[in-house]
């Protein structure tokens, strides 16, 4: 018996009608058995005056039959002070919430916790938010992670940063993948030794998750592993061959390299005529070999245009990069220059920009940058492989490097302006500076077309730099923005939302060191 409960559900009956409650049963109280002939309209008064003198009368509930968790231990690292109390306090409530992420890990890099008092607001904002999950587990401290404990929905969010077998034993799809992540940096032999005993019996989707897990261990790949892959090589789902494919070629003096270099490298040759420029020449297959399979190369591969393309372009794919280097004796630079001018260069720039973000080679990544910022008729890497294949350091040195000297907008869009709009932060004063700049010149330089056409992009500028902008350079971007308000008053609002956000996380960077504040 509830009476609270059972209140609510008498006066939904009640405010619904009997004939139109849904069939809900009316609550009864075993003291007060309600008379079997009895109406349902005279079960819902009988009930309703019985819970009515039950609360008239002080109803107090049974004592629980459980004990009650032992309480939380000691904490053993600092909260946050007063003020960094009521800015978090801000961020949950959605002021600029988009810093949020950003300000739990500079708290966990700081050796700083939430207070008790805003625990359960965290853990209720972070639920369902699972790219927090990391960022929220950090800062709990050891209340928090008591907390969880006593809510299966916050439970069942962060099981897969415990230690808890159970996890692999029981928990979802996503949640046995977040446990091997955990778990392959702390113990690689337990993790591949649970892989081996599963993936025989999961399905191929599930068996090409599973596997690439390995692929994210931060020490990369072992010798060890290869044992575990190999056999996968010959499985019915293409996707979990090329995905062991893809991982076996990365397996320190692995036998699929081997096997696949002796067919690659008489298919390339570079050339060095007496007269004329050097050249890449490629040798396509004449023909497909069946047993090609077992080893990565699949017969179709919507990749690369042509059948016997597709072929070499896969096993160009799969083979570290640096292997072309040692082979031509050749810095990526080079190669990759030779690729884009020759009448293979769809081929060749296709199959090593997919070589080098499986590799993770990054000194082809910034030649290849510095290539695709160079010339239009070079396909781009992604963002997010540019994003971890090169530090924002790297990839703001080759930017500022490749911006004109009087950097802004334009009509096509120019080369750099999608880098610009990803880089990550925090940005070096000098790019700072240069975006700056590009804003300025975009508003004030007469040009060929409409100021109006740039607006979008210069709002997408405005927003990206709220995240990437150290606080520090408030003072530096007020001091250009606030006169280009009047130069156009349509970006008014983005401007004012980045010099707002720029200063309320200069606030939060200060909380970082302030003095602790109470818990409750």
């Amino acid at each position: 018996m509830n009476p609270s409960a059972d209140w609510q559900q008498l006066l939904q009956l009640a405010l619904l009608g009997t004939r139109h409650g849904g069939g809900a049963p009316v609550p009864t109280l075993p003291e007060l058995p309600a008379p079997p002939d009895a109406s349902r309209e005279a079960q819902v008064l009988r009930s309703a005056g019985a819970l009515g003198l039950l609360q008239r009368a002080g109803y107090q509930a049974a004592a629980a039959a459980e004990a009650p968790p032992a309480p939380a231990g000691p904490e053993t690292q600092p909260t946050l002070g007063p003020q960094g109390q009521d800015m978090l306090r801000q961020l949950l409530g959605g002021h600029h919430a988009e810093v949020l992420p950003d300000y739990l890990r500079e708290l966990a890099r700081h050796g700083r916790r939430v207070p008790h008092r805003l625990l359960v607001s965290l853990l209720d904002y972070a639920h369902g938010r699972p790219e927090l999950r990391a960022a929220t587990s950090a800062v709990l401290g050891v209340r928090g992670a008591w907390l969880l404990g006593l809510n299966a929905a916050w439970a069942a969010q962060y099981a897969a940063t415990t230690d808890d077998d159970a996890t692999w034993d029981t928990g979802t799809p996503a949640q046995r993948r977040d446990y091997l992540l955990g778990l392959l940096p702390r113990d690689p032999a337990r993790a591949r030794a649970l892989l081996a005993a599963a993936l025989p019996q999961e399905p191929a989707r599930q068996q090409a998750v599973l596997l690439g897990t390995l692929a994210a261990r931060p020490d990369g790949l072992l010798a060890a592993d290869a044992a575990l892959l190999e056999p996968y090589l010959a499985s019915k789902s293409r996707d979990v061959r090329q995905q062991a494919a893809s991982l076996l070629v990365r397996v320190p003096s692995n036998a699929l390299v081997a096997r696949l270099w002796p067919h690659a490298a008489p298919r390339l040759t570079l050339k060095k005529p007496l007269l004329g420029a050097a050249r890449l020449e490629v040798g396509l297959p004449e023909a497909w070999v069946p047993a090609w399979q077992a080893d990565g190369i699949e017969p179709k591969d919507g990749r690369f245009s042509g059948e016997k393309a597709a072929w070499l372009g896969q096993l160009l794919a799969l083979l570290p990069p640096a292997r072309w280097a040692a082979h031509f004796g050749q810095l990526p630079t080079r190669l990759l220059t030779l690729a884009a001018d020759g009448e293979w260069a769809a081929l060749l720039l296709t199959a090593w920009r997919h070589a080098l973000q499986l590799h993770r080679a990054a000194d082809w990544a910034r030649a290849y940058l510095v290539l695709q910022l160079e010339r239009d008729d070079v396909p781009p890497l992604p963002a997010d492989a540019l994003a971890e294949l090169l530090s924002p350091a790297e990839l703001a040195e080759t930017l500022l490097a490749q911006l004109p000297r009087q950097p802004r907008l334009s009509q096509p869009e120019a080369r750099w302006e999608p880098l610009l709009l990803n880089l990550p932060g925090p940005w070096p004063a000098a790019l700072t500076e240069q975006a700056l700049r590009i804003i300025d010149n975009t508003l004030t330089v007469p040009a060929a077309g409409p100021r109006y056409t740039f607006h979008y992009r210069l709002t997408q500028l405005l927003r990206h730099m709220q995240l990437v902008v150290p606080p520090g350079q408030y003072a530096r971007c007020a001091e250009v923005l606030n006169p280009l308000r009047e130069a156009e008053t349509a970006l008014n609002n983005p401007i004012n939302q980045l010099l707002d956000t720029l200063y309320f996380r200069q606030q939060l960077a200060a909380t970082l060191t302030e003095p602790p504040g109470p818990d409750s």
